[in-house]
Protein backbone atom coordinates (compact mmCIF):
# COMPACT_ATOMS: atom_id res chain seq x y z
CA UNK A 1 0.00 0.00 0.00
CA UNK A 2 1.04 3.17 -1.15
CA UNK A 3 1.36 6.01 2.02
CA UNK A 4 -0.09 8.70 2.17
CA UNK A 5 1.14 12.02 0.29
CA UNK A 6 1.16 13.82 3.53
CA UNK A 7 4.25 15.41 3.36
CA UNK A 8 3.61 16.42 -0.37
CA UNK A 9 5.44 19.51 -1.02
CA UNK A 10 7.05 20.14 2.04
CA UNK A 11 11.15 20.64 2.19
CA UNK A 12 12.22 18.10 4.87
CA UNK A 13 16.33 18.14 6.28
CA UNK A 14 17.65 15.19 7.64
CA UNK A 15 20.84 15.19 9.42
CA UNK A 16 23.07 11.74 9.82
CA UNK A 17 20.73 10.89 6.61
CA UNK A 18 23.34 8.36 5.18
CA UNK A 19 22.32 5.40 7.16
CA UNK A 20 20.28 3.66 10.07
CA UNK A 21 17.15 5.81 11.14
CA UNK A 22 18.29 9.15 9.45
CA UNK A 23 18.17 7.03 5.73
CA UNK A 24 14.78 5.12 6.82
CA UNK A 25 13.36 8.82 7.19
CA UNK A 26 14.71 10.04 4.40
CA UNK A 27 13.00 7.36 1.83
CA UNK A 28 9.76 7.49 3.99
CA UNK A 29 9.40 11.36 3.92
CA UNK A 30 10.06 11.19 0.11
CA UNK A 31 7.89 8.70 -0.61
CA UNK A 32 5.13 10.46 1.26
CA UNK A 33 5.60 13.45 -1.36
CA UNK A 34 8.13 15.55 0.68
CA UNK A 35 11.70 16.87 -0.97
CA UNK A 36 14.79 15.77 1.03
CA UNK A 37 17.98 17.33 1.70
CA UNK A 38 20.11 14.64 2.90
CA UNK A 39 22.83 16.06 5.40
CA UNK A 40 25.84 13.52 6.22
CA UNK A 41 29.25 13.28 6.95
CA UNK A 42 30.71 10.49 5.24
CA UNK A 43 31.02 10.99 1.61
CA UNK A 44 30.14 7.03 0.58
CA UNK A 45 27.24 6.70 2.90
CA UNK A 46 25.50 9.99 1.41
CA UNK A 47 25.91 8.86 -1.73
CA UNK A 48 24.38 5.81 -1.65
CA UNK A 49 21.27 7.15 0.21
CA UNK A 50 20.89 10.14 -2.28
CA UNK A 51 21.32 7.64 -5.35
CA UNK A 52 18.80 5.23 -3.63
CA UNK A 53 15.98 8.18 -3.27
CA UNK A 54 16.61 9.35 -6.65
CA UNK A 55 16.35 5.47 -8.34
CA UNK A 56 12.77 5.84 -6.19
CA UNK A 57 11.73 8.50 -7.92
CA UNK A 58 12.54 11.40 -4.71
CA UNK A 59 13.79 14.71 -5.20
CA UNK A 60 16.73 14.34 -2.96
CA UNK A 61 19.93 16.21 -3.36
CA UNK A 62 22.94 15.09 -0.19
CA UNK A 63 25.18 18.06 1.67
CA UNK A 64 28.38 16.72 2.78
CA UNK A 65 28.72 18.30 5.99
CA UNK A 66 30.51 18.42 9.49
CA UNK A 67 27.48 19.40 11.83
CA UNK A 68 29.79 20.78 14.51
CA UNK A 69 31.23 22.80 12.13
CA UNK A 70 29.35 26.14 12.16
CA UNK A 71 30.46 27.77 9.15
CA UNK A 72 29.37 24.76 7.32
CA UNK A 73 26.14 24.18 8.76
CA UNK A 74 25.97 27.90 7.86
CA UNK A 75 27.14 27.51 4.20
CA UNK A 76 25.31 24.18 3.62
CA UNK A 77 21.71 25.34 5.22
CA UNK A 78 22.00 28.57 2.82
CA UNK A 79 22.68 26.30 -0.09
CA UNK A 80 19.44 24.02 0.79
CA UNK A 81 17.06 27.13 1.06
CA UNK A 82 18.41 28.12 -2.09
CA UNK A 83 18.00 24.73 -3.89
CA UNK A 84 14.56 23.96 -2.12
CA UNK A 85 13.66 27.44 -1.80
CA UNK A 86 12.99 26.78 2.37
CA UNK A 87 13.06 24.38 4.73
CA UNK A 88 9.73 23.24 6.25
CA UNK A 89 11.30 20.21 8.46
CA UNK A 90 14.27 19.41 10.18
CA UNK A 91 15.07 16.56 11.56
CA UNK A 92 17.99 16.32 13.94
CA UNK A 93 19.42 13.03 14.22
CA UNK A 94 23.03 12.74 13.70
CA UNK A 95 25.32 11.68 16.96
CA UNK A 96 28.06 9.77 18.21
CA UNK A 97 27.74 6.95 20.15
CA UNK A 98 30.71 6.63 22.59
CA UNK A 99 30.16 3.10 24.71
CA UNK A 100 32.53 4.14 27.37
CA UNK A 101 32.52 4.61 30.92
CA UNK A 102 32.68 8.14 32.27
CA UNK A 103 36.29 7.33 33.66
CA UNK A 104 37.13 5.74 30.45
CA UNK A 105 36.08 8.92 28.35
CA UNK A 106 39.00 11.22 27.52
CA UNK A 107 38.52 14.63 27.43
CA UNK A 108 38.41 14.90 23.28
CA UNK A 109 35.66 12.31 22.91
CA UNK A 110 33.62 13.44 25.43
CA UNK A 111 33.99 17.26 23.64
CA UNK A 112 33.43 15.55 20.25
CA UNK A 113 30.32 13.66 21.61
CA UNK A 114 29.06 16.70 22.63
CA UNK A 115 30.23 19.01 19.24
CA UNK A 116 28.09 16.16 17.52
CA UNK A 117 25.19 15.13 19.32
CA UNK A 118 23.98 18.58 20.98
CA UNK A 119 26.33 21.08 19.56
CA UNK A 120 25.52 19.94 16.03
CA UNK A 121 21.94 19.76 16.76
CA UNK A 122 22.02 23.62 17.94
CA UNK A 123 23.54 24.70 15.06
CA UNK A 124 21.01 23.33 12.63
CA UNK A 125 18.33 24.32 14.46
CA UNK A 126 19.92 27.84 14.38
CA UNK A 127 20.46 28.07 10.67
CA UNK A 128 16.85 26.81 10.43
CA UNK A 129 14.88 29.07 12.65
CA UNK A 130 14.88 32.02 10.83
CA UNK A 131 13.18 30.87 8.09
CA UNK A 132 10.58 29.05 9.80
CA UNK A 133 9.79 32.61 11.99
CA UNK A 134 9.53 34.50 8.99
CA UNK A 135 6.92 31.58 7.46
CA UNK A 136 5.38 31.54 10.53
CA UNK A 137 5.37 27.53 10.70
CA UNK A 138 7.53 24.50 11.26
CA UNK A 139 8.94 21.77 12.31
CA UNK A 140 12.01 20.41 14.53
CA UNK A 141 12.37 16.61 15.80
CA UNK A 142 14.99 16.16 18.10
CA UNK A 143 16.27 12.58 17.95
CA UNK A 144 16.73 11.72 21.83
CA UNK A 145 17.26 8.60 23.65
CA UNK A 146 15.77 6.32 26.66
CA UNK A 147 19.75 6.80 27.86
CA UNK A 148 18.68 10.44 28.67
CA UNK A 149 15.52 8.84 30.74
CA UNK A 150 17.34 5.91 32.68
CA UNK A 151 21.42 4.71 33.18
CA UNK A 152 21.66 2.05 30.38
CA UNK A 153 25.32 3.21 29.96
CA UNK A 154 27.24 4.92 27.03
CA UNK A 155 27.88 8.11 29.07
CA UNK A 156 29.17 11.13 27.65
CA UNK A 157 26.29 9.70 24.37
CA UNK A 158 23.52 9.90 27.00
CA UNK A 159 24.56 13.49 28.51
CA UNK A 160 24.54 14.99 24.97
CA UNK A 161 21.27 13.45 23.96
CA UNK A 162 19.75 14.63 28.06
CA UNK A 163 20.56 18.34 26.54
CA UNK A 164 18.96 17.23 23.52
CA UNK A 165 15.56 16.68 25.51
CA UNK A 166 16.16 20.00 27.20
CA UNK A 167 16.78 21.77 23.86
CA UNK A 168 13.42 20.47 22.65
CA UNK A 169 11.45 22.39 25.39
CA UNK A 170 13.32 25.53 25.04
CA UNK A 171 12.80 25.80 20.78
CA UNK A 172 8.98 24.68 21.90
CA UNK A 173 8.29 27.50 24.19
CA UNK A 174 10.21 30.17 23.03
CA UNK A 175 9.41 30.02 19.47
CA UNK A 176 5.98 28.57 19.53
CA UNK A 177 4.30 31.74 19.23
CA UNK A 178 6.03 31.91 15.77
CA UNK A 179 4.17 28.20 14.81
CA UNK A 180 7.35 26.64 15.26
CA UNK A 181 7.13 23.10 16.82
CA UNK A 182 9.39 20.92 18.19
CA UNK A 183 9.40 17.35 19.43
CA UNK A 184 11.27 14.70 20.97
CA UNK A 185 11.72 11.43 19.36
CA UNK A 186 12.80 8.62 22.12
CA UNK A 187 14.22 5.27 20.64
CA UNK A 188 15.22 2.08 22.73
CA UNK A 189 17.53 -0.10 20.92
CA UNK A 190 17.49 0.11 17.41
CA UNK A 191 19.08 -2.62 15.11
CA UNK A 192 21.21 -0.40 12.56
CA UNK A 193 24.52 -0.33 11.18
CA UNK A 194 25.92 1.74 13.85
CA UNK A 195 25.72 -1.84 16.38
CA UNK A 196 27.99 -3.68 13.33
CA UNK A 197 31.50 -3.52 15.15
CA UNK A 198 29.02 -4.94 18.35
CA UNK A 199 27.55 -7.52 16.65
CA UNK A 200 30.92 -8.72 15.11
CA UNK A 201 32.43 -8.66 18.19
CA UNK A 202 29.08 -10.59 19.29
CA UNK A 203 26.78 -12.17 17.08
CA UNK A 204 24.16 -12.76 19.62
CA UNK A 205 23.68 -9.30 21.43
CA UNK A 206 20.46 -8.38 19.81
CA UNK A 207 19.03 -12.28 21.05
CA UNK A 208 20.45 -10.90 24.40
CA UNK A 209 19.18 -7.59 24.82
CA UNK A 210 15.12 -8.84 24.06
CA UNK A 211 14.23 -10.21 27.08
CA UNK A 212 14.59 -6.08 28.95
CA UNK A 213 11.91 -5.37 26.16
CA UNK A 214 8.39 -6.37 27.12
CA UNK A 215 7.35 -6.76 23.14
CA UNK A 216 10.09 -9.26 22.76
CA UNK A 217 12.68 -7.61 20.39
CA UNK A 218 14.93 -4.72 19.42
CA UNK A 219 13.78 -1.75 16.99
CA UNK A 220 14.43 -1.38 13.62
CA UNK A 221 14.86 1.87 11.97
CA UNK A 222 11.33 1.56 10.30
CA UNK A 223 9.34 1.93 13.85
CA UNK A 224 11.60 4.82 14.68
CA UNK A 225 11.12 6.36 11.38
CA UNK A 226 6.94 5.96 11.21
CA UNK A 227 6.72 7.76 13.95
CA UNK A 228 8.84 10.81 13.05
CA UNK A 229 7.16 11.06 9.88
CA UNK A 230 3.55 11.05 11.46
CA UNK A 231 4.90 14.04 13.58
CA UNK A 232 6.84 15.94 10.79
CA UNK A 233 3.05 15.79 8.97
CA UNK A 234 0.38 18.39 9.58
CA UNK A 235 -1.55 15.96 11.16
CA UNK A 236 0.42 16.52 14.22
CA UNK A 237 0.06 20.42 14.28
CA UNK A 238 -0.94 20.61 17.65
CA UNK A 239 1.60 18.87 19.37
CA UNK A 240 5.10 20.59 20.19
CA UNK A 241 7.19 20.12 23.46
CA UNK A 242 6.60 17.15 23.92
CA UNK A 243 8.40 13.29 24.34
CA UNK A 244 7.51 10.27 22.03
CA UNK A 245 9.13 7.16 23.38
CA UNK A 246 9.32 4.30 21.18
CA UNK A 247 11.00 1.71 22.98
CA UNK A 248 9.25 -1.48 23.11
CA UNK A 249 8.05 -1.04 26.59
CA UNK A 250 11.41 -0.42 28.01
CA UNK A 251 10.73 2.09 30.28
CA UNK A 252 7.72 1.26 31.35
CA UNK A 253 9.62 -1.74 33.19
CA UNK A 254 12.69 -3.76 33.44
CA UNK A 255 10.58 -6.99 32.30
CA UNK A 256 13.24 -9.26 33.98
CA UNK A 257 12.67 -7.75 37.12
CA UNK A 258 9.32 -7.72 37.85
CA UNK A 259 8.59 -11.84 38.43
CA UNK A 260 11.59 -12.00 40.68
CA UNK A 261 10.16 -8.90 43.11
CA UNK A 262 6.86 -11.19 42.67
CA UNK A 263 8.59 -14.40 43.66
CA UNK A 264 6.49 -15.47 40.48
CA UNK A 265 9.95 -16.61 38.00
Amino acid sequence: MKPEQDLAGKVVVITGAGRGIGRQIAKGAGERGAMVALVELIRENLDSAVNELVAMGIDARGYLTDISNESEINKNFALIEKDFGQIDCLVNNAMIHDPEDLLATSLELWNRTLAVTLTGSFLAIKATLPGMIRRKKGCIINMGTVNAKAMIGSDSYSVAKAGIHALTRTVAVRYGGDGVRCITVVPGTIATDAWQERVDRNPQIFEKLKPWYPLGRVGTPTDVAELVLFLLSDRSQWISGSEFVVDGGLLAGYAPMFKMVEGSD
